[in-house]
């Protein structure tokens, strides 16, 4: 019954609001509309790829070579410590093919075991991919901010744009008593209450996520330091 009845009420302040009011509202509804999209998919992709990179890490701990590694990679599904991976082999690759000599591998000389000359080469791939991978899983981040931000202040000038009207409603009407104000007020403060409703859950998601993506960033930097360890102990 209070839902209905509230309901009722937004609707007939809706119906008797200027068209600054109104193009206000809409614009405060396409930001929550986006916002909440942003959150339910940014919610959703994080813990997809945060299971996904806990199977390719357990691959890691498992793993005895990196021909093990780069199987599992194959068949494994996309995610930010698998890229990690990928990218590092190629790395890996380029730095020690040049050492196996025509038929070393072949003879099992001791020239067959190459060396991993350049780990600074590694870490600085590896920064990179993290670097890139952290901007991807922050897309839609700074559009939350900006409704967090900016929505109250839409909301708030169309709540000084209809108190304007309505003291200009009085001015001409000559009446300032309280049945004269207060419909011009609640139409003009309705505003404020949907720049406040775009702007707590975007504020809210943004904090969430940003918790979440901070965690994410410091679980890539941890697997990115074992990688290292694992590439540096079987190419020492």
């Amino acid at each position: 019954m209070f839902f209905a009845l509230a309901a009722t009420n937004v609707s007939g302040l809706l119906s008797h609001s200027g068209w600054v009011a109104k193009s206000v509202l809409l614009v405060l509804l396409l930001f929550s509309l986006v916002s909440w999209s942003i959150i339910i998919d940014r919610v959703i992709n994080l813990r997809r790829l945060r299971a996904r990179s806990r199977e390719f890490y357990e691959t890691l701990r498992r793993s005895q070579r990196v021909a093990d590694m780069l199987a599992s990679a194959k068949t494994a599904k996309d995610s930010p410590l698998r890229e990690m991976f990928m990218e590092t082999y190629r790395e890996l690759h380029d730095q020690v093919k040049d050492q196996l000599a025509p038929g070393a591998a072949a003879a099992g000389g001791p020239e067959a075991r190459p060396q991993l000359r350049h780990t600074e080469n590694i870490e600085r791939t590896l920064q990179r991919v993290m670097r890139d991978q952290a901007i991807m899983l922050e897309s839609g981040m700074a559009f939350l901010a900006t409704t967090a931000a900016s929505t109250p202040f839409i909301g708030l000038f169309g709540t000084v744009w209809g108190i304007m009207e309505a003291f200009q409603a009085i001015g001409l009407s000559g009446s300032a008593t309280l049945s004269s104000v207060a419909p011009g007020i609640s139409e003009a403060l309705i505003t404020t209450a949907a720049g406040l409703f775009a702007a707590i859950p975007a504020l809210i998601g943004y904090n969430l996520l940003g918790r979440r993506l901070k965690s994410f960033n410091a679980y890539m930097e941890q697997f990115a330091l074992d990688l290292i360890n694992f590439l540096t102990n079987r190419f020492a």
